[in-house]
Formats: C-alpha cells, sequence, structure tokens
C-alpha cells in the first residue's frame, strides 16, 4: 500500500498525503472531508479498495471471469484497439471529394462513397464540397428586399483618362474537383484571397481604359478580361479554385458628376442614331443610284453598238449600190428613183396624170382615175372599231 488511512497509535499522525487528525481534534486534511475520531466526520474510501473493486468487474465481463497470465488485458485491448480502427471508416457525398492525411501529410484523393481512412491522431479526412458555387460580392452587399449597401473604399476606381467610375461586381467561384487538395492545403483563407485578387484585377482593367467606353460598350470585354486575370493568378499561387462568372453588377459615374455623365452619355446616343440613320439612308439610296447609272451606261452602250451597226450596214449597202451602178449605170439610176419615189410618195394620197392619154370616156385629159384602196381599208377598220 502507498500510503495508510488508519491513524498511527495514539500520537494521531497521519499516514496519508494529506494526514489525518488526533482522535480527539477532529482535524484532518483528506480531499473528501475531514479526520476521524470522535468528531463523527467521514472516512474517505481506501484507493486499493477502488481498484479491487474495479478489477472484480472487469474479471465479470472477461470470459472465464480470470485475468491471469494477462490474457485479460491483451483482449481489452484488442476490443479497445478494434472499435479506434472501426472510426477511420467515413463516407464521401456526390459533390464532395475526401482529401486523406497522415500524420498531416497529404496522401491520396478519393471519391464518393464508403472510403477507410487510418483513425486520428494518425490519419484525417477532409471533404470539400466540390460542386457548390459561392458568390464574393465587391464594391456592395446584398441586403434584404433587393436592397444593397455601398462599399465605396471597394467600388470607387480610377480609370485611364483620369476620371473615379463606382462599380460593383460580383465573382461566382467554385472549387476545381481535380485540385481540391491545392485549396485545401494552399489556401488559409479562400473568399479573402479571391476577393482582394479579384479587386486588384478590375482595378488593372479598368486603369487601361476611357470612362465612356466602360459606361457604354465595353463592359463585357472588362468582366471577361477580370476573370481571365484572376484565374491567372489564383493558379500561379496554386489556389485550386475555377472561376465560374465575373459579372458587373452596376456602372456608373460618381454622383457629383453623375447628372453631366448621363446628359454626355445622352448626347453620344443621339449622335448614333443620327448616324445610324445616315448609314440606314446611304445603304437604301447608293444601290437605287448606282443601278440607275449602270442602267443608263447599259442604254448607251447598247445605242452605240445598235448605231454603228446600222451605219456599217448602211456603208455596205452603198458599197454595193455604187459597185453596181459602176457595172450598169442607167438602170441603177433607174432603180434608185423607182425606191426613192417609192419611199416618198408612199404614204401621200396620189393623183396620176397620164401626159399622152385623152382620159376615160374623154373625162379629161391625160387623168388616170386611182382607186384609193388604202382608204377605204382604214375606214373599214375605224367603223368595225366604233
Amino acid at each position: 500500500m502507498p500510503w495508510s488511512n488508519q491513524s498511527g497509535g495514539g500520537s494521531g499522525n497521519g499516514g496519508g498525503p494529506w494526514g489525518r487528525g488526533s482522535g480527539g481534534n477532529g482535524g484532518g486534511g483528506g480531499p473528501w472531508g475531514s479526520g476521524g475520531g470522535g468528531g463523527g466526520g467521514k472516512t474517505p474510501q481506501d484507493l486499493e479498495e477502488l481498484l479491487r473493486r474495479g478489477q472484480d468487474r472487469l474479471r465479470g465481463v472477461l470470459p472465464g471471469g480470470s485475468m491471469g497470465g494477462g490474457r485479460g488485458i491483451l483482449i481489452a485491448a484488442g476490443l479497445v484497439a478494434a472499435a479506434w480502427l472501426v472510426t477511420g471508416f467515413y463516407t464521401v457525398a456526390p459533390q464532395q471529394v475526401g482529401i486523406e492525411t497522415m500524420f498531416g501529410r497529404y496522401t491520396g484523393t478519393t471519391g464518393q462513397g464508403l472510403n477507410y481512412v487510418f483513425p486520428y491522431p494518425i490519419g484525417a479526412v477532409t471533404k470539400p464540397n466540390v460542386g457548390q458555387v459561392n458568390s464574393i460580392q465587391i464594391g456592395y452587399r446584398a441586403g434584404p428586399q433587393g436592397r444593397s449597401t455601398d462599399k465605396a473604399d471597394e467600388s470607387l476606381m480610377l480609370t485611364g483618362d483620369e476620371n473615379i467610375v463606382d462599380l460593383d461586381f460580383e465573382v461566382q467561384w467554385r472549387i476545381n474537383p481535380l485540385k481540391a487538395s491545392d485549396f485545401v492545403f494552399n489556401l488559409e483563407n479562400p473568399e479573402g484571397t479571391i476577393k482582394a485578387i479579384a479587386e486588384s484585377a478590375m482595378r488593372e482593367v479598368i486603369g487601361r481604359r476611357n470612362i465612356q467606353a466602360i459606361l457604354t460598350n465595353e463592359q463585357s470585354s472588362v468582366a471577361q478580361e477580370v476573370k481571365e486575370l484572376t484565374q491567372k493568378a489564383l493558379d500561379e499561387y496554386g489556389a485550386g479554385v475555377r472561376i465560374e462568372v465575373v459579372q458587373l453588377v452596376a456602372v456608373n459615374p460618381p454622383p457629383e458628376v453623375r447628372p453631366a455623365f448621363i446628359d454626355v452619355n445622352a448626347a453620344q446616343q443621339d449622335a448614333e442614331r443620327a448616324q445610324n440613320e445616315a448609314r440606314t439612308y446611304a445603304s437604301r439610296e447608293l444601290p437605287q443610284a448606282k443601278g440607275k447609272a449602270a442602267q443608263i451606261v447599259q442604254a448607251a452602250e447598247a445605242y452605240k453598238t445598235q448605231a454603228t451597226a446600222e451605219a456599217t450596214g448602211q456603208a455596205a449597202r452603198f458599197q454595193q449600190v455604187y459597185d453596181s451602178y459602176k457595172v450598169a449605170p442607167v438602170i441603177s439610176r433607174e432603180r434608185i428613183f423607182l425606191e426613192t419615189m417609192e419611199r416618198v410618195l408612199g404614204s401621200v394620197n396620189k393623183v396620176i396624170i397620164d401626159q399622152n392619154g385623152t382620159g376615160v370616156n374623154n373625162a379629161g385629159a391625160g387623168v388616170v382615175p386611182v382607186l384609193p384602196l388604202t382608204e377605204f381599208g382604214a375606214r373599214s377598220t375605224g367603223g368595225a372599231a366604233r
């Protein structure tokens, strides 16, 4: 026994570490109360008695009720070890991956389902959610019922033409399933790191552009460029993060000069609308003018071809007539005369006078009546039309 709880003789000196009081003093220093004696205090239980009771209970549990030869201790230790090893089983959800470590060192990545790792403190597992899309708001904080709080220290940025723009944007990101271990071990504060990198990238992109371009037609290109710069920086840090979307929520000039910028923007829109209308009118009128010009040119070319062909034909005809005239001048002159008279007198009323005749029934000297068949034909045609 390491110490005795019994009083030693009549001296009353304690045998335990706290001592015992004498029989008549009732003093004592035990942790469970005062010492015995005539004072009537409670006596603490003996430590060996507690150990004995525990051994008795253990014998009742163990097979055979005996602990001889250390067999019972080995069985108990085996049960404790088995229970400890069972705690190493774990389950990975569909949108998670398991990052296993042994003594704090990365050993591998597991997929969804039931897996096993050595229990604590030898092994450990971290299960980041790689399917969840996270959102970071920069320049504002969304509140209830669609209200938002402006963060001027984040949203005010200097443009390339030395103006200030008030810009709110949102970054959506998630853990890269192929680099989940980098996310777990390389980032202590993922949201703060991504926010700082995205804000720095946005300030860099805004600093290379004029304010008018940022307010009007280059917002999509700004968002795309910020996404690429942020992703590149995170990859260089080995963050294991994939940027999904960078969205500009609000782009405005500072409140002090906002009305002037609105007026300038409206004037630019009016100018662009007038230019678009002029382009529309030009695109409608120019083809018509070009078509008319082409038509006139084609008509002139056709007239030129026709006139040239007619002149060539007349020259060839004249040459043939001249060749015939050289062979028989008298006959050619007579034929030319007759053809000319036919062409000249063919469409006029005619009276034929026979200079050598006496007329018909002495009606008139040399007058030969002519039946006007053309007039009769015209009259008959006119009557049929009426």
